[in-house]
């Protein structure tokens, strides 16, 4: 405490900034948090799970299904939800508000890092562009298991640097437990593998006249090691349990290159689309119009303020006593960029949240490297270039759009299907094209509803909730728990927002 006070004292100004920054992003992501919230099927099955986990005890030992590949995450994300879901009375908001303060804490490690690094005003600069950004903002506010990753990549980063530029050692075991947690929430923190290898490497390069220093270094590794093995374990058992599954789906990832990767990088047409991606979803508020302009401005201003006056040479780069941050920014970012140019499939905004926190960084030191030329002019496009990435992180903030309102959505055709059942049993069943009823299960089973799964038992009444407006059919829909019915046709139907309800009852 007397660190802080002395820390507020000597820089009252930054830290009201700071504090100013940190509010700002806290109501941005906590503001009508549960009607913005995402709530459709995958959220609906994280939380059935982590209900269960709270309520029966059961463990857990993988966590969600990729989307690509049908490979299983690790159940960390599962294990972090559960304290929040618990204290907000098994209300799915609960995760979403941890999401948005782990969004907010990512914010001021990033300011942090950016300052011990850089300097406040690179630490502040960032920080702001993070704390506005539109895509930070909408992934910091719903549960998901992507939406930590910036959080855990920073650290693992900031932890192998600490290792390389300061020799600090006991980091080694912090950045295994950390690499454990961001390969759990989504399998792209492969990426970071590349950066953290790297300079492991060059820090035991340091070492080899340093004996005792070495011995320390393998030690410290060797734990590293052993904690991330423990906090993946999980998958190993159910691997061991299920003819490794698993590894047999990671193994046809791999090897299935003509619809997943590409293993040749220099045969890739994939970089500039990756590149123009990350521009315009982290710094233009999604909007691709300027996102090339931007990349060349920022690769220009990065080979100006990185290489100008070192030699252009692989064994310089990594040797500048220049700025050794830089070094860590640029392979962290440099690596990532190669690894999602090597991916053939779309490139969703979720996939380069373990660059999240390195965009921000990189931009804030490239303009304060603008604002301390001397020349009135740079000074007046550092000041432009600023005001341009503010506008767009304020102009197309997502507060501007309506709510979803998704959760409160569900929950209320769920009542509705609970009322007009007047204490009966009955079946359900979803139309839609992008959902699966895992959110409504939820709330049935919450409310202890009269329902049944269609292969547990075919009652004599059927609700029906479509998703997808008139085009909705119903009868004879070949859904799985509709088909289970049998024959059947409307009886009643209801609309809650743009849900139609429909009760089905048998065709006699």
């Amino acid at each position: 405490m007397n660190t802080l006070f002395s820390f507020i004292k000597k820089n009252r100004t930054e830290f009201f900034v700071l504090l100013g920054i940190i509010l700002l992003a806290l109501v941005l992501r906590l503001y009508r948090i549960d009607e913005y919230m995402t709530f459709l099927g995958d959220e609906g099955r994280d939380v059935r799970i982590v209900r269960d986990l709270i309520t029966t005890g059961n463990l857990v030992f993988i966590g969600p299904q990729t989307s690509v590949g049908n490979m299983y995450l690790g159940p960390l994300y599962y294990y972090m939800m559960a304290p929040a879901l618990f204290l907000s009375g098994l209300n799915p908001v609960g995760p979403a508000i941890m999401n948005a303060l782990l969004g907010a804490a990512t914010i001021f490690l990033t300011y942090f890092i950016g300052r011990r690094w850089f300097g406040k005003s690179v630490g502040l600069i960032a920080a702001i562009l993070f704390a506005i950004s539109p895509v930070a903002i909408i992934y910091s506010r719903s549960s998901w298991n992507p939406n930590p990753m910036p959080f855990f990549s920073l650290l693992c980063v900031w932890g192998i640097y600490e290792v390389w530029k300061n020799n600090k050692h006991s980091w080694l075991p912090l950045v295994g437990i950390f690499f454990a947690f961001a390969l759990q929430m989504h399998y792209l923190g492969l990426l970071l593998i590349p950066t953290l290898g790297l300079f492991w490497l060059l820090t035991l390069r340091q070492l080899k006249n340093e004996k005792k220093q070495k011995t320390i270094f393998v030690k410290k590794t060797l734990i590293a090691i052993c904690l991330f093995l423990i906090l993946m374990s999980p998958l190993l058992l159910f691997d061991l349990k299920h003819d490794w599954m698993n590894f047999k789906a990671f193994q046809s990832f791999f090897s299935d290159r003509q619809t997943t990767i590409n293993l040749n990088p220099a045969r890739s047409d994939r970089f500039l689309p990756a590149i123009e991606s990350i521009i315009s979803e982290l710094l233009l508020g999604r909007q691709l119009t300027y996102a090339t302009l931007a990349a060349v401005i920022i690769g220009v201003l990065t080979f100006l303020a990185y290489f100008g006056k070192t030699k252009l040479s692989l064994k310089e780069f990594f040797k500048t006593k220049k700025d050794p941050a830089v070094s860590a920014l640029l392979a962290w970012i440099g690596f990532g960029i190669l690894g999602l140019g090597v991916y053939k499939q779309h490139i969703y905004a979720h996939y380069f949240g373990f660059l999240f926190p390195a965009v921000y960084l990189l931009v804030a030191f490239l303009l304060l490297f603008l604002w301390n030329n001397k020349n009135i002019l740079i000074k007046f496009l550092a000041l432009t270039f600023f005001a341009c990435l503010l506008y767009h992180g304020v102009y197309y903030s997502p507060l501007k759009d309506s709510p979803n309102r998704q959760m409160k959505r569900t929950e209320a055709a769920v009542d509705l299907m609970i009322k007009e059942s007047k204490g009966q049993p009955f079946n359900f069943g979803l139309i839609a094209k992008q959902n699966y009823d895992e959110s409504y299960r939820f709330y049935l089973e919450n409310k202890k509803a009269n329902h049944f799964r269609g292969e547990e038992r075919v009652t004599g009444q059927l609700f029906v909730i479509c998703e997808d407006g008139d085009k909705c059919q119903p009868e004879g829909n070949p859904a799985y728990q509709i088909a289970i019915f049998g024959p059947s046709h409307i009886d009643q139907q209801w609309q809650v927002d743009y849900l139609k309800i429909y009760r089905l009852i048998h065709s006699i």
